[in-house]
């Protein structure tokens, strides 16, 4: 069964386990190190976007952010 997403998930301090990820059954057949480089990742890129937002607020100005999907970097 595939965990929900909860309000109390998502206001979490501490960072989501190897065990958390695989209840998700996409994730069920990472090895160890597949889930703790998605988890590092994602830490990542939450940060980044953190800190972008964060300077656009202090600083009044807008960023644009390029988001190139698969599609379009096929083309």
């Amino acid at each position: 069964m595939e965990k929900k997403l909860t309000i109390d998930l998502l206001s979490r301090k501490e960072d989501i386990t190897v065990e958390e990820v695989r209840q998700f059954e996409r994730f069920r057949n990472y090895t160890d190190e597949q889930v703790l480089e998605l988890i590092v990742t994602i830490k990542t890129y939450t940060q980044i976007i953190y800190n972008l937002l964060s300077k656009q607020g202090k600083s009044g100005k807008i960023f644009a952010v390029q988001v190139e999907t698969e599609k379009q970097l096929a083309a």
